[in-house]
């Protein structure tokens, strides 16, 4: 399946960031991706585009879903906007908590990290997946730069910013909410 931006709700959509998710995954062309955080499956989608046109891989996708306290869907809905592009085979759901996967974390070729990003969520995972990064696994994430970093209730909470990390990270695309790449140094 060629590249189309997924019509599909998302902070992604106006600066087309699935089309940088897609070429990653043509590129990389991992057989197990790992998505944390969907909501309406945009960047699952995305991703899944490329693993059609690989006709190989598969995304385990882990979110919370509608136990998610703040803006969330529900997994029904997510699976229904899957399946509306055809691409069900390619993309399992989930429920997990971020903090319980991290406890064992599973190996993975890339990954993608989207669950109200802040530089604490981004050094816990790091410290746990370094083993895979330092094997050749990929982690995209939203956010990494400045802008992303001062959001509202980024600094309404005070949450630590990515930038600040301890993370070596690249900017892979910087239009808002920006893409950002941890890899092998």
């Amino acid at each position: 399946m060629k590249y189309q931006n997924p019509d599909i709700e998302s902070s992604y959509a106006e600066h087309d960031l699935g089309k940088d998710l897609y070429e990653a995954v043509l590129k990389h062309k991992p057989k197990k991706i790992i998505e944390f955080g969907c909501l309406y499956g945009y960047s699952t989608i995305a991703m899944a585009m490329a693993l059609e046109e690989l006709r190989q891989g598969k995304i385990i996708v882990y979110d919370l879903f509608d136990k998610y306290q703040y803006k969330h869907s529900t997994k029904k809905v997510t699976q229904e906007n899957i399946n509306k592009y055809g691409l069900q085979k390619y993309v399992e759901l989930k429920d997990m908590d971020f903090e319980k996967w991290l406890k064992n974390p599973e190996p993975f070729d890339m990954m993608h990290f989207d669950i109200s990003n802040n530089g604490e969520k981004l050094e816990h995972l790091y410290g746990a997946v370094k083993p895979f990064i330092d094997q050749g696994a990929m982690v995209y994430f939203e956010g990494g730069t400045k802008e992303r970093d001062n959001i509202d209730w980024m600094n309404k909470y005070g949450f630590k910013k990515m930038t600040e990390s301890n993370v070596p990270y690249e900017v892979v695309n910087a239009k808002f909410p920006s893409l950002s790449l941890i890899k092998k140094i």
